[in-house]
């Protein structure tokens, strides 16, 4: 060690005869080291330790008064975790032996001299900074390992368990204390994918790196399709050349040994084994709905060209039978007009399928969903007769989007028709309605864009479906008796439909369960009656809450704007941008009191959507946010007095102010 490097460290000693201390303090600066400081008792040395941080203690065993130097060790590194080393006459084997408890990193016979201080203290400092080091890089790699995303199992050359990271212990249900010490199999419950039957220990049957997929049935909880790695751990700086699955079976337990091959190098360096679990149930599901999606692309395209086909041959067939209509009697009119209403059918079949290849004519309009829902559901009551149950679960606050009316209608009508077919006898069909955020890092945006969508949900309790059908239940024409299909186009124009007002359709199913179809669709805008919140009547009462239109492109400001005004107890229509508030404003048959919004956002800017609504809602009163220190550039049709500017940020309770003022009311709304 260097002298330079020796004067960086601070050493306490801690003896209580003075004569002694002084000459462990003189040989220690003749050393290079800084002036230790000393202490004499145990009580002395903890504050000492407590006001100034020192890198090795040379601690005398016996020490005067209430703790000993084993007693002042043992609260020493369980307080600062600092290192001692022993400096006694005494050496018994009993002091000895109650002195290797508390881990010292040396022992020094007194009297002591320079050469053997010098090697002790160098090879203590050390050591105990290469064990730092260890700790420290044992910290990374646990902290490394808990935030991967895949299972992580580490065991020892017995196969027992003796580490698991988070993942790991969701999917196996198993916490990583209470798998310790367990054998691999033990907890980790793996069947053959295909067959079903129990499956070999992955570490024997595995090759290093090979990857196969698993059903893995956790402790609690249902099973999970996962793919399962294996990897050898040893030391890394052996050469080793490549063998057979994951070392002899005498060295990882017993329940490996029964048919691995054998190894074919000796194991001295092995450590044990690495298992990697891998969750492919949201990578499945992606490549389950692109392929899907793939499918229904190609049929769409493929009845286009059918379609258009069909129609041109249908109007020759058709005009021939209206002109034969017109000129024959008798039965030969009648067969004319029996081909004449054949064409006519075959000319609906050509119109579904314009419309499952997304060429028919759609009406796009802002919809309120849970408005639609209630429009379609006496058709679907009637249509589910007596012996099976309908109920709905229309959430709050409503959303809006925009779509086809009477084609969202059809896609309801077909999944109840449906859904009615599964139950042959009695059951019961829901309808739920829900506003969902999806976050660009949730699992969910896997599947889908992010954003704020509506989402339906249309479940039965009918008999269900097996995977092999489920994934097959969007194909034209198919037909299962079983799944209570028919054969027909209903579900696949309904995924026609959906895509085309830019949304997804899935299904999930299991035997003796049920199905339920899941739609999402771009959420153009919401509204929240404050009855939804209160419990009070709200817009319907004879003195109407007011309304406040809420337009704001950033959604963290939007949604503490909301927090604010739904609290006060205002009625909120909320959109993202200008463009999507004009729908709103234009479909909203309530008045809407006040508008806030942004006075930059994509697209339109406040000041134009003021303009464009102010001749619909000539009531309507405006407050701009902005985040800019400037003028609000003057809109078509508004004088200076009508701007309203609430520069950002802004306290809520100026917030609130500001609205107040402009309906023109001194307290709260809601207490």
């Amino acid at each position: 060690m260097q002298l330079n490097e020796n004067r960086t460290k601070h050493i306490l000693i801690v003896e209580d005869e003075g004569l002694i201390a002084a000459d462990v303090q003189k040989k220690l600066e003749r050393l290079g080291y800084p002036i230790p400081a000393v202490a004499q008792s145990g009580m002395e040395a903890l504050r000492c330790a407590r006001s100034t941080p020192f890198d090795l203690v040379l601690m005398d065993i016996r020490l005067k008064g209430a703790m000993d130097g084993i007693a002042t060790a043992q609260a020493l590194k369980a307080e600062f975790e600092v290192p001692v080393v022993y400096l006694t006459a005494h050496a018994d084997q009993d002091t000895i032996d109650r002195a290797k408890r508390t881990e010292p990193l040396g022992y020094i016979l007194k009297p002591t001299t320079d050469g053997d201080l010098r090697s002790v203290v160098q090879i203590s400092l050390y050591r105990h900074e290469m064990e730092r080091r260890v700790r420290t890089s044992e910290a990374w790699l646990s902290t490394t390992l808990s935030s991967v995303g895949d299972g992580i199992i580490a065991t020892d050359t017995a196969g027992e368990i003796v580490f698991m990271n988070p993942v790991a212990e969701k999917l196996t249900g198993w916490s990583g204390t209470d798998g310790h010490g367990r054998l691999l199999m033990d907890i980790l419950a793996l069947f053959e994918e295909s067959s079903g039957q129990p499956a070999k220990n992955p570490m024997s049957d595995l090759f290093p790196g090979e990857s196969r997929s698993y059903r893995l049935i956790p402790k609690n909880g249902t099973d999970t399709v996962v793919e399962v790695q294996c990897f050898e751990n040893r030391l890394p700086a052996i050469s080793m050349q490549p063998t057979p699955p994951m070392a002899a079976a005498r060295s990882l337990g017993p329940d490996t040994a029964a048919d691995g091959p054998a190894a074919s190098r000796p194991v001295d360096d092995l450590l044990g084994a690495i298992v990697v679990l891998r969750d492919t149930t949201a990578r499945r599901q992606m490549e389950g709905s692109l392929v899907q999606s793939q499918r229904m692309e190609a049929v769409a395209n493929m009845a286009g060209g059918l379609a258009h086909d069909f129609n041109n041959q249908l109007a020759v067939i058709l005009g021939y039978a209206e002109e034969f209509c017109a000129r024959l009697e008798g039965e030969d009119k009648e067969a004319a007009l029996e081909i004449k209403r054949a064409a006519s059918m075959a000319s609906a079949i050509t119109g579904q399928l314009l419309m499952l290849s997304r060429r028919s004519e759609v009406r796009f309009e802002v919809l309120n969903v849970n408005e639609v829902i209630g429009e379609v559901q006496p058709m679907i009551s009637h249509s589910l007769g007596k012996i099976r149950t309908l109920v709905t679960d229309l959430g709050s606050p409503e959303g809006f989007v925009r779509s086809d009316r009477n084609q969202l209608k059809r896609v309801l009508l077909n999944l109840a028709l449906n859904a009615r077919d599964a139950m042959s006898t009695s059951g019961e069909l829901r309808i739920e309605s829900a506003t969902v955020e999806i976050e660009p890092d949730s699992q969910e945006a896997r599947l889908y864009r992010p954003g704020q969508f509506v989402r339906l949900r249309v479940a039965d309790t009918g008999e269900g479906m097996d995977k092999a059908t489920l994934a097959r239940i969007f194909e034209p024409f198919f037909s299962t008796k079983k799944a209570g299909f028919g054969t027909g186009l209903g579900l696949s124009i309904a995924h026609s439909i959906i895509v085309q007002s830019q949304g997804y359709i899935r299904a999930e199913s299991e035997i003796g369960h049920g199905t339920s179809f899941e739609i999402l669709l771009p959420c153009v805008g919401t509204f929240r009656r404050i009855g939804d919140v209160t419990g009070s009547e709200g817009s319907d009462s004879e003195d109407p809450t007011p309304t406040v239109l809420l337009v704001e492109d950033e959604d963290a400001v939007r949604r503490l704007m909301h927090k604010f005004l739904e609290r006060e107890g205002y009625q909120l229509l909320e959109a993202r941008n200008a463009e999507a508030a004009e729908a709103l404003a234009e479909v909203y048959q309530g008045p809407i009191h006040v508008l806030v919004t942004d006075v930059l956002m994509p697209g339109m800017t406040g000041p134009e959507l003021v303009a464009r609504l102010l001749p619909l809602r000539p009531g309507m009163k405006t407050l701009f946010v902005s985040g800019y220190r400037h003028d609000v550039t003057e809109p078509h049709g508004l004088s200076r007095d009508d701007l309203n500017v609430l520069p950002k940020p802004f306290p809520a309770a100026e917030l609130l102010r500001r609205v107040r003022m402009l309906l023109g009311q001194g307290t709260r709304l809601v207490q």
